[in-house]
C-alpha cells in the first residue's frame, strides 16, 4: 500500500510539478518519541539558521489565523492595510492598464522598490506594465496555500537582490499537509453588489517522519461580481459635489451632446445642447463650465450616475498550489513545487466620448453636418457666422454605443525543483525555477478612427441616433488584443553552517550563488500601433528584451560577546546590461537583559532599471490634471483637463542607489507581552521616475529643453484670452522616465503583541502595529531642493492596525481596526492650494482620518471537524472622507488608502476529513 502511494506521489510530482518550501523559510519541526525538538529556523532577512527568532532586522509576521479571521480571500485584502504599506497598484481602479492586478508599496517609494518572494525566492513581475512601473501581482498567489507572511522592514539587497530597497514581503507556503479539508464562503456588500463566492480545498498524504515523503495540493477558486460606483452613498456616487462645498464636476461630454462656439459680437463662448431631451437636473448655466460671461446652457453628464462605472472589476480566479517532498536518506531531501493561477478580470461601463474641434483628429463640426446650427449659417454666403476661429465644437458621450471595457486574463506559473541536505555540520540547498506571468488583454467595444471620422465628416454620425443604426455601429466598432509576457529562469545554491568558535560562541556563515535570466515580451494590437483606435493613445510597436544576472553573496553571524551578535552580509550582482554592483549590509543586536534587546542595521541598496524602464518604448495614455495656465478665478476651462500623455522609457537611465538604517528595541518582560519599537530611514539617489506634472506645468520655463519633458499646446484663441486663459489648450504631454533626484523617508514602527489567559473566560490576544511616517522628502527635479511631503495628500503620517482575538473551547472571535491618519488636501506644500485657485479655499483643510472596524467569529462545536465562520468588514459602514481631487472629477477618494466598498458580509464553512 505504501509503495502504491509513493508511486502516486511521484506521478503527482510529474503531473503537478509539486513544490517544496524554499531554502529561506519555515523550519520543519520533527517529532521523535512524541517529543518536540528545538529546531533552528531561517528568518526572512538572513540565510543563517538560528534558534533565536529575533535578528538585528525588524520583521513583522502575519499568521494564517490573522490572515483569515477577518474574511480575507486574497493577499491583497490581507496586505492592503499593513501599516508599512502606503498605496501601491490598486486592483479596484476604474482606469489604467492593470485591471484586477494589485501590488504593494512599502514606505511609499514605489512598488518596484518592494521585493516579493515565495519561500525566499523571487517572482516574475506582472507582465503588463502600469505605465513604466513593474510590480509583483499579489493576486497571482492563492491565499489558501499560504501559511504565513513575513515582512522585512529594512533594506535587504545584500541577501535577496536589488529590488529590496524598501523591504521584503516573504510569502511562506505550507510546509506539508496530510488529510483533506474544504472551505467555502459567500459574501456580499450591503448595497447588493460585489457578490463573491470562494471554494478552496486541500488534499495531502505521506508523513515525512514515517513514510519519508509528503505530497499535497491546494485548489483555490474565487469569483467576484463588480461593485458599482452609483450604488455608493452621497459624494461617492456623483460628480456633482456642490452640496458638499465643491464644484459641479459633470462634463460637456453628455448624451446626446453639446456644441459651443465663439460669439462674433461679444467674443464670448456660447453653449447649446444637441437635441431637446436633456433632463432638467442635467441642464446647467454654461458659465459653470467655462467661467463668468459664457452664454447659454449646457447639458451635463455625470459619469458615475449616468454610466455603469465599476468601483471594482468582475474577477474570476482559479489557482493550484502543489508540493512534493521526498526524504531520499537521512541527509538528503528532494522537493518540487508548482503554482498555477489564472485571473480573469472584466472592467466595463466607461462610455465612449467624442471631441470635435480643431486639434482633434475628428476636427470641428462640419458646416454640412445635419446638426450644425442653422442660425449660424449665413443664408446668403452659406458660410459660418461663428466668431473666433470660425468653428463650432462638439462634446458628446456616445452612451447609445456599448461602453468601453477591458478583459484581462492573467496566467501565472511557478515551477521549482531541487535538493537540500546536510554534510557534517553544514546545510546545503540548490534549486532550479521557471516563473512566468502572461497577460492577454482584450479591450472591448473599441471605436475605429477611420470609419468614425469618415461618418462624422459625411454627416452620417448623428449624435443621439448612432445606436439605432446597426450597420453604422458594426462598421465603427472592433475589439483589440494586446499580449504581454514576463519570464524568469533561476538557478541558486547555498550552504550554511559554523565556521569556527569564539569565546562567545560559534561564528556561523552562509554562502550562496544565483543565476537568473529575465525576459519581457510586449505585443500590442496592430490597430493600436496604427493609431486606429479612437481616444486610445497610439501604442508603440512591440518589443522583446532580456538580460542575465549573476549573483554571489556571503553572510556572517559573529557572537562578539555572550549578549552581542554582529551580522555582516555582502552581495555582488553582475547585470548583462548594467555592469555590476556590490551591496553590503551590517547589523548588531545586543541582549541587554534576557527581556530587553537593542538592534540596528545599515544596508546599501542598488536597483538596476527594469526591462520596461530601460527600453526604447513609450506608453501612451490620457491623463487628467489641472492646467494652471487655463484655470484661475476667471477661466475654468483647464481646471479638469484631459489630454494625450506619453510616459516614455529611457535607455540612458542610471541605476538607483540607496542607503537604509534602522535602530530599535525589543522588550519582552513576560511570555504574554512583546513589544518592538524601530526607527527607520531610507535615502534613495538617482530615483527613476517622471517629473511631477503639477510642478512642470507651474514652472514650464525650468524644464525648457529638458529631453524628458515636452508640452504641446494649441494656439491661444482670442476668445480664451479675453475670458482669462494665458495659454492655449494642451494637446500632448510627454514625460519620459529619468533619474529625477533623491527621495529620503523616515519613520517609526511600533509592534505590540500580548496574550492573556482569562481562565474560564478563555484567552484574548490584543495586538497593534503602527507606523509613524516622520518625513517623506523628495525633489521634483535634480536641481531642486528636497520638498517635505509627509502629511500631504495621500501621505498620512500615521497608519495603524489594532486587533483583538478571543477564543474559548470551540468559540473564536476577533475585532480588527484599520486606521488611516488624516492628511492635507494639498499635494505639494510649496505650491498654492489648487482648491483656493479654483475658488474653494475651504477645501484646503486636512482630509480627516478614516477608521474601519472588522468583526469575525467562528464556532467548531456543532459537528466534529466542522467550523462555521462569519466576518463583517467595515462594521459601521464607514465611507471614505470627502476628498475630491482638484484635477480629476473621477477621484473622489484617495485610492487605495480609502476603500469605498462599505459594509461587507461573509459566511464561511470549513470541513476537515479525518
Amino acid at each position: 500500500m505504501k509503495l502504491n502511494r509513493l508511486a502516486i506521489a511521484l506521478s503527482g510530482v510529474g503531473l503537478l510539478t509539486l513544490a517544496q518550501q524554499g531554502f529561506a523559510q519555515e523550519a520543519v519541526k520533527k517529532e521523535e518519541d512524541k517529543k518536540q525538538e528545538v529546531q533552528k529556523v531561517i528568518v526572512t532577512g538572513s540565510s543563517i539558521k538560528r534558534v533565536n527568532y529575533e535578528t538585528a532586522s525588524p520583521v513583522q509576521v502575519i499568521t494564517r489565523e490573522e490572515m483569515t479571521r477577518g474574511g480575507a480571500t486574497s493577499l491583497t485584502e490581507v496586505l492592503r492595510n499593513v501599516s508599512s504599506n502606503l498605496g501601491g497598484v490598486d486592483e479596484n481602479r476604474t482606469g489604467g492598464f492593470t485591471a484586477g492586478a494589485s501590488g504593494l508599496n512599502l514606505r511609499g517609494i514605489g512598488s518596484q522598490a518592494t521585493l516579493v518572494l515565495i519561500n525566499g525566492r523571487r517572482l516574475a513581475p506582472y507582465a503588463q506594465p502600469e505605465y513604466q512601473t513593474t510590480f509583483v501581482d499579489l493576486n497571482s498567489v492563492p491565499v489558501g496555500a499560504v501559511e504565513r507572511i513575513e515582512i522585512l522592514k529594512d533594506g535587504a539587497s545584500a541577501i535577496y537582490g536589488s529590488e529590496a530597497i524598501a523591504g521584503v514581503v516573504n510569502i511562506i507556503l505550507r510546509n506539508s499537509f496530510e488529510g483533506a479539508e474544504i472551505s467555502s464562503s459567500y459574501a456580499q456588500s450591503q448595497r447588493n453588489d460585489g457578490e463573491q463566492t470562494r471554494v478552496t480545498g486541500s488534499y495531502g498524504f505521506g508523513n515525512l517522519a514515517e513514510d519519508k515523503y509528503n505530497v499535497y495540493a491546494t485548489l483555490d477558486v474565487r469569483q467576484r461580481k463588480p461593485t458599482l460606483i452609483k450604488n455608493r452613498d452621497g459624494y461617492m456616487s456623483t460628480q456633482d459635489l456642490r452640496a458638499w462645498g465643491y464644484a459641479d464636476g459633470r462634463t460637456l461630454y453628455t448624451y446626446p451632446g453639446n456644441i459651443y462656439w465663439t460669439d462674433k459680437a461679444t467674443n464670448l463662448f456660447v453653449v447649446r445642447p444637441l437635441g431637446g431631451n436633456c433632463r432638467p437636473d442635467r441642464l446647467v448655466p454654461a458659465s459653470n463650465l467655462f467661467g463668468a460671461g459664457t452664454q447659454g446652457q449646457a447639458c451635463v453628464h455625470d459619469d458615475f450616475q449616468d454610466s455603469t462605472y465599476n468601483s471594482s472589476a468582475k474577477s474570476d480566479r482559479i489557482g493550484i498550489t502543489s508540493k512534493g517532498t521526498w526524504q531520499i536518506n537521512a541527509d538528503t531531501t528532494a522537493f518540487a513545487e508548482v503554482m498555477i493561477n489564472q485571473t480573469k478580470a472584466n472592467l466595463q461601463g466607461v462610455p465612449h466620448w467624442f471631441a470635435g474641434q480643431n486639434g482633434q483628429i475628428t476636427g470641428a463640426l462640419p458646416i454640412t453636418h445635419p446638426q450644425y446650427p442653422k442660425d449660424l449659417i449665413d443664408p446668403v454666403t452659406g458660410k459660418t457666422l461663428a466668431g473666433g476661429n470660425g468653428t463650432v465644437r462638439v462634446r458628446a458621450s456616445l452612451t447609445d454605443l456599448p461602453g468601453q471595457g477591458l478583459d484581462n486574463t492573467v496566467t501565472f506559473g511557478r515551477y521549482l525543483a531541487g535538493l537540500k541536505g546536510t554534510f557534517k555540520d553544514w546545510d546545503w540547498e540548490s534549486a532550479m525555477m521557471y516563473n512566468s506571468s502572461k497577460v492577454d488583454s482584450r479591450a472591448t467595444s473599441g471605436l475605429l478612427v477611420t470609419p468614425l471620422v469618415d461618418a462624422y465628416k459625411k454627416g452620417q454620425l448623428i449624435f443621439g441616433q448612432i445606436g439605432s443604426n446597426s450597420a453604422l455601429v458594426n462598421s465603427l466598432m472592433a475589439p483589440s488584443y494586446d499580449q504581454f509576457k514576463s519570464e524568469m529562469m533561476l538557478w541558486d545554491a547555498k550552504v550554511s553552517g559554523e565556521l569556527f568558535q569564539l569565546p562567545a560562541g560559534a561564528v556561523t556563515a552562509a554562502f550562496g550563488a544565483e543565476l537568473r535570466r529575465e525576459t519581457l515580451d510586449i505585443n500590442p494590437d496592430p490597430l493600436s500601433v496604427e493609431g486606429e483606435l479612437y481616444h486610445r493613445a497610439q501604442s508603440q510597436p512591440g518589443y522583446k528584451r532580456s538580460r542575465d544576472i549573476k549573483s554571489a553573496y556571503a553572510e556572517l553571524a559573529i557572537p562578539v560577546f555572550k549578549t552581542v551578535e554582529a551580522s555582516m552580509a555582502v552581495r555582488h550582482d553582475r547585470y548583462s546590461d548594467y555592469g555590476s554592483s556590490t551591496t553590503p549590509k551590517v547589523g548588531l543586536k545586543w541582549n541587554v537583559t534576557p527581556q530587553f534587546l537593542v538592534r540596528g542595521t545599515y544596508a546599501s541598496g542598488f536597483r538596476a532599471p527594469t526591462l520596461v524602464e530601460n527600453s526604447s518604448s513609450n506608453q501612451n495614455a490620457f491623463l487628467s490634471y489641472q492646467d494652471p495656465a487655463r484655470c484661475n478665478d476667471k477661466f475654468k476651462g483647464g481646471c479638469q483637463w484631459n489630454s494625450a500623455y506619453i510616459s516614455g522609457s529611457n535607455p540612458d537611465l542610471k541605476p538607483e542607489t540607496a542607503k537604509s538604517y534602522t535602530l530599535g528595541v525589543v522588550w519582552e518582560p513576560s511570555n504574554w507581552f512583546n513589544m518592538s519599537l524601530d526607527y527607520w530611514r531610507i535615502k534613495r539617489n538617482d530615483e527613476i521616475s517622471t517629473f511631477d506634472v503639477k510642478t512642470v506645468l507651474s514652472n514650464p520655463a525650468r524644464y525648457a529643453g529638458n529631453p524628458a519633458v515636452a508640452i504641446t499646446r494649441a494656439a491661444l484663441t482670442d476668445a480664451d484670452r479675453t475670458a482669462g486663459a494665458t495659454a492655449g489648450e494642451i494637446t500632448l504631454l510627454k514625460m519620459l522616465l529619468t533619474n529625477v533626484a533623491t527621495t529620503q523617508v523616515s519613520g517609526i514602527d511600533l509592534d505590540i503583541k500580548t496574550n492573556f489567559n482569562l481562565g474560564e473566560y478563555g484567552k484574548i490576544k490584543p495586538q497593534m502595529t503602527m507606523t509613524y511616517n516622520q518625513s517623506y522628502k523628495s525633489a521634483p527635479s535634480p536641481e531642486a531642493d528636497l520638498i517635505e511631503y509627509a502629511g500631504s495628500r495621500g501621505q498620512p503620517r500615521v497608519i495603524a492596525n489594532i486587533g483583538l482575538g478571543w477564543e474559548k473551547a470551540a468559540w473564536k472571535a476577533s475585532l480588527d481596526t484599520d486606521y488611516i491618519g488624516h492628511f492635507s488636501a494639498i499635494g505639494d506644500f510649496t505650491q498654492p492650494c489648487e482648491f483656493k485657485t479654483q475658488g474653494y479655499e475651504a477645501l484646503c483643510r486636512d482630509i480627516p482620518s478614516f477608521t474601519t472596524v472588522n468583526l469575525g467569529g467562528s464556532y467548531s462545536g456543532l459537528y466534529k471537524n466542522l467550523k462555521l465562520s462569519f466576518a463583517v468588514r467595515n462594521v459601521f459602514d464607514r465611507m471614505p472622507p470627502f476628498a475630491p481631487s482638484p484635477s480629476s472629477a473621477q477621484n473622489l477618494a484617495v485610492h487605495p488608502l480609502h476603500d469605498r466598498m462599505g459594509r461587507y458580509f461573509q459566511l464561511t464553512v470549513d470541513y476537515k476529513f479525518k
